[in-house]
């Protein structure tokens, strides 16, 4: 259940402080950004490679299901367990953590000689993606020169996408055209982690007097004053990634046993086509308010599901690809209405928070799909099984449309964002066309 929390004046001034701008603040916007790609990278470099394990550890399909949704076992764990951890402690402390979880989850990579190993990496690197998501989110909405929480949500959504789609990319291009496919990309990354901690060195820290306050708790939590916006940016971040997984899980399956391709670089490729054109998508409609762009992008996102499940079973190239450019695009307006708006609305000592919670919702889409496929497929066609939950996809596109459309854009609470002399930085939004992020 959702925990409703409210701040009150009280509690709100033992809360951490958040800094003002400053000259650094805009090098540390953009090295922030940096470090979230390299993180989301690392999440999705074993997609193409997981056919190279099959048969080399001997697992079957429901094997790739459990690797596949022990990731986002990971990330929730991370999400759920300290998704407030940088209100407390600093957003360069739970980054760092990311990065070296990244970098311990690529050395089982490199080790692994068995699918518990693999479970182990998955398990890692989901808690990095867990840890890194809500922070460096919160982060780029606090290092933002001119505090521009619009503009700060479009980097934040752009980054994860470009991360996780350049992961396949990456991997594919590297398993096809270099030696040791499940090992040399990995010696790659593990360059890259490194490089991504020197990154953030430069980036100063946003929670000037962290109150170093540490409870472990498995809960989400929402303020009680946003908790209906919540809910619809939720079940639409939901959706968005459901679609995501069930483009992952498909697309190799459907690539080499229907259309013949072998080429692992053109398999990376066609994953980076989706995540790429919702990063355009986003960042062409990022003046377009929160409301707007989440209630447009939901019924384009059932359009460009029917035209993937359409190609699966007419095994139409044309139509794949026309369902993919369709399914990014409102991919990226849902992701970033959804994280414009509960970025608006969230008190700054809770931003972190708030948007982990966000992005909990947003793994649920990723994990709980793949199961449902795994399970499904051992009594159906995966086909079939994807038909199905894609059914169940669409009642939950349908809820989320509603619920947006009754509750973004409404006046946002007023909220205190403190700088170092302890003084509201930002005043209370007035009128409902200022409130439009």
């Amino acid at each position: 259940m959702l925990n409703q929390t409210k701040v009150t004046p009280a509690a709100e001034t033992r809360r951490p402080s958040v800094v003002a701008t400053s000259p650094r603040t805009g090098v540390g916007y953009g090295l922030t950004a940096a470090v979230l790609i390299a993180v989301m990278l690392g999440g999705t470099l074993p997609i193409p490679l997981y056919v190279l394990y099959e048969p080399k550890m001997g697992f079957g399909p429901l094997g790739i299901t459990v690797v596949f949704a022990v990731y986002v076992v990971g990330t929730l764990a991370a999400l759920l367990g300290f998704g407030h951890l940088s209100d407390h402690f600093g957003r360069k402390k739970v980054l760092a953590a990311a990065i070296v979880a990244a970098a311990v989850s690529t050395i089982i990579f490199l080790v692994a000689t068995n699918i518990g190993e693999l479970i182990a990496a998955r398990l890692v690197s989901g808690a990095a993606a867990g840890l890194v998501t809500g922070t460096a989110s919160a982060a780029l909405a606090e290092l933002h020169p001119r505090r521009n929480l619009r503009a700060a949500a479009v980097l934040a959504v752009g980054a994860n996408l470009i991360g996780l789609g350049l992961g396949p990319l990456v991997a594919g291009t590297f398993a096809q055209y270099l030696p040791a496919p499940t090992r040399t990309v990995f010696w790659a990354y593990l360059a890259l982690s490194a490089v991504a901690m020197l990154l953030l060195l430069a980036v100063p820290e946003t929670v000037t007097t962290p109150d170093r306050i540490f409870r472990l708790h498995l809960r989400v939590e929402v303020p009680a004053n946003m908790r209906l916006a919540m809910l619809g940016a939720m079940l639409g971040i939901f959706a968005a990634f459901t679609v995501a997984a069930l483009f992952s899980s498909l697309v190799p399956s459907f690539l080499r046993g229907i259309l013949g391709v072998h080429n692992f670089a053109l398999i990376g490729a066609a994953s980076f086509l989706l995540f790429a054109t919702a990063a355009m998508s986003q960042a062409v409609s990022a003046r377009m308010a929160s409301r707007r762009s989440v209630s447009l992008g939901l019924p384009v996102l059932l359009a460009g599901i029917a035209a993937l499940e359409g190609a699966l079973f007419a095994g139409a190239l044309w139509l794949f690809l026309v369902g993919t450019v369709v399914s990014g695009v409102a991919f990226g307006l849902v992701f970033r209405g959804g994280l414009s708006e509960i970025g608006r609305l969230a008190a700054p000592a809770q931003r972190a928070q708030v948007m982990s919670t966000f992005f909990v919702a947003a793994y649920l889409g990723l994990g709980i799909p793949v199961v449902l496929i795994g399970l499904l497929s051992q009594l159906m066609s995966t086909v079939d099984a994807s038909a199905y939950v894609s059914g169940l996809l669409g009642a939950v596109i349908v809820a989320a449309t509603v619920v947006v459309v009754r509750t973004f854009g409404k006046e946002a609470p007023a909220l205190r964002l403190v700088g170092e002399a302890g003084r509201t930085a930002v005043p209370p939004v007035r009128n409902q066309k200022a409130a439009a992020v």
